[in-house]
């Protein structure tokens, strides 16, 4: 019997059992949309934690001191001012380690806020910092200015805003924006700043965290204005619990901040029972987040297979049914020439046909829930051609493997006792 007519065979015992049919590919679509929207929504992830990062830079790096002893980690046990950061220790790594730092960010006071002018009112985030935040923080202007260095040293009461303050006050009036005296209020105190400067306000979307920014926007001003401001316990100018460095080989960014991290303990706190530096990079913290999402993503992905593995002993189960239903059937074939080789190739074949349909549909539906999950998410991202090929793949395996053991015991029927089978 050629191989076309044995697929005709195939093909008409499956549509003479659409029902039984159906239900054994269930197991085989329930598995393969299981593993194509799981990897379609976990590369959706893994895409939006990239895209989030990147708003930061791979160049930026953290240096904060935190205690030596582990019990007291979290600001315990530091002493203010002798514990921190000084200006002068990050001018001397300016200056000493200027081959691996491009650039250093001081951070002052920060928090909650609310501008209110006339009868209108929007909350912001208040950062004060200094004039290279606008290449770590990779700040788009729209119009103005950014912070300057006369600006930290005159401590001048300056803010550059969003485009979402400059709606909401100003109605979109850049010029009327410019140059104007905006009223801050932080924990009920008052604020004039002048606005400076506007800039693009963009969402910052992580996996299912969403917006990490927030519906607030950020208002920039100078760190050495915000300590006079913003009164706090620590009201230093020139002292900082952390500061943020832009390295010059984002490349080699783990290495360069454990070069800097080993420096400023081996010059400045050798001798410090209490306190030590800690440099983190964009660079590293992002390879974390990276593996624990991909590990993450494997064993939701190996759950989905054993999907697949059940799915396939559903095909078995119900091939295994049908070679008993079918018994008398067989042992006609039998009987009219129809060799063990015939019989088995016909179920084989069939089992086939199931697994592939059902990888089809189980392609449809995946593809479907990998697209919600990741509109959802905010990274709107297709299935890999490779997860596709790998699915429609172990379709065709799962229907080979499973399918072998009914068709050979269909094979091995004996064509007398088959065709007395009631």
């Amino acid at each position: 019997m050629d191989i076309l007519e044995t697929i005709k065979l195939s093909i008409e015992g499956i549509r003479t059992n659409k029902m039984r049919s159906f239900l054994t590919m269930l197991g085989i679509i329930i598995g393969i949309s299981s593993v194509i929207g799981i990897t379609t929504i976990g590369s959706a992830m893994t895409q939006s934690v990239d895209e989030a990062f990147d708003t930061i830079g791979s160049s930026s790096a953290y240096i904060s001191v935190e205690a030596k002893n582990e019990e007291d980690r979290g600001g315990q046990g530091l002493n203010y001012p002798e514990d921190f950061i000084t200006k002068d220790m990050m001018e001397d790594v300016e200056r000493s380690q200027k081959d691996l730092v491009d650039e250093v960010i001081y951070q002052g006071p920060e928090g909650p806020a609310v501008v209110r002018q006339d009868k209108n009112e929007i909350k912001i985030n208040i950062q004060s910092t200094s004039p290279g935040a606008i290449k770590t923080d990779k700040v788009k202007l729209l119009a103005g200015r950014f912070l300057s260095q006369d600006d930290i040293k005159k401590s001048k009461n300056v803010a550059v805003i969003s485009d979402k303050v400059l709606d909401k006050m100003y109605k979109g009036d850049v010029n009327k924006a410019l140059g104007s005296e905006l009223k801050v209020y932080k924990d009920g105190e008052l604020m004039v700043l002048t606005v400076v400067g506007v800039y693009q306000y963009e969402k910052v979307n992580v996996a299912l965290l969403g917006d990490i920014k927030g519906e607030t926007s950020t208002l920039y001003m100078p760190y050495t204005t915000a300590f006079r401001e913003m009164p706090s316990d620590y009201d230093e100018e020139d002292v900082f619990q952390y500061v943020l460095i832009s390295l010059k080989n984002p490349s080699q960014a783990e290495e360069d901040s454990q070069a800097l991290a080993d420096f400023l303990n081996q010059k400045y706190f050798a001798n410090n029972s209490r306190a030590q530096v800690r440099i983190v990079s964009a660079v590293s913290e992002m390879k974390k987040v990276g593996s624990t999402m991909g590990t993450i993503q494997t064993a939701v992905a190996a759950i989905a297979g054993i999907a697949l593995l059940v799915g396939g002993i559903g095909v078995m189960n119900i091939l295994l049914v049908s070679v008993t239903e079918r018994t008398r059937e067989i042992g006609i074939r039998k009987a009219l020439g129809a060799t063990k080789n015939d019989i088995r190739k016909q179920f084989i074949i069939e089992s086939v046909i199931l697994c592939s349909i059902g990888g089809v549909l189980g392609i449809v539906l995946g593809t479907l829930l990998g697209l919600v999950g990741s509109n959802l998410i905010g990274a709107k991202t297709l299935p890999s051609v490779f997860s596709v090929i790998v699915a429609v793949g172990f379709s065709m395996v799962i229907g080979v493997f499973f399918g072998y053991y009914p068709a050979n015991k269909a094979a091995k029927l004996d064509p007398i006792e088959a065709l007395r089978y009631e």
